[in-house]
């Protein structure tokens, strides 16, 4: 079994988690308040300016050049895109963006970057990979759930079906189970260990879009 198989295996209970998650079935069908979805928007922004920074320190980790280009080719698309819809719903939603990182942010941020700082590009990315694989998991459930007509955050939950996005994950996916297949028992732990605790840290941000506590 590959790494990525391995560890989706045990996070399952956490991704179901945030399935079952209210803020997920009111954005699907268009319930959520508007002043849940604005606390949530406001520290995505926030969490978006290190996310950026955070993907090109880890390209930076990459010796293969072909490798380096593909990640660096794909953060800076996600990122444009990222940005591209959070300003149209700002914009749309009147949302104030001038707000104090959560602790869920703040300790989101220093997780990753944590695992970045050693050097190790297995770590780096088993850390940064739920940010890309399960966001992008749970968004393609909620636009193959949501109720489109008259949902006030169609725009957003279509942004999901971005073929490009999905298509990216899938090489970074296949890039990290190159790495695995030499990786040391020891090294193949921490990675699981550094993926969980992240995977943890989405639930929690979706949920403190929601309650506003962590």
């Amino acid at each position: 079994m590959s790494w990525t198989l391995s560890v989706w295996e045990k996070s399952l209970p956490v991704y179901e988690a945030i399935l079952a998650q209210p803020f997920i079935k009111e954005l699907a069908d268009g319930s959520l308040s508007a002043e849940r979805f604005s606390r949530y928007i406001a520290q995505d922004e926030l969490y978006l300016g290190t996310y950026g920074r955070q993907m090109f320190q880890i390209a930076g980790l990459l010796a293969d050049p072909s490798e380096r280009e593909m990640f660096t080719a794909f953060a800076q698309s996600g990122i444009d895109g990222e940005k591209a819809m959070h300003q149209l719903l700002i914009e749309k939603y009147g949302i104030d963006c001038r707000v104090q990182p959560s602790n869920v942010t703040l300790g989101y941020n220093a997780h990753t970057q944590a695992a970045i700082d050693t050097g190790v590009k297995e770590l780096a990315l088993a850390a940064m990979l739920p940010c890309l694989w399960i966001y992008n998991r749970v968004g393609l459930d909620i636009l193959a759930n949501a109720r489109l007509e008259g949902n006030p955050y169609k725009e957003w939950i279509l942004e999901y079906g971005n073929e490009q996005f999905s298509s990216g994950v899938a090489l970074i996916l296949e890039m990290i189970d190159r790495w695995a297949e030499t990786a040391p028992e020891e090294l193949l732990a921490r990675m699981d260990d550094l993926y969980l605790e992240s995977a943890r840290y989405e639930y929690a941000f979706w949920n403190y879009g929601y309650t506003g506590t962590y």
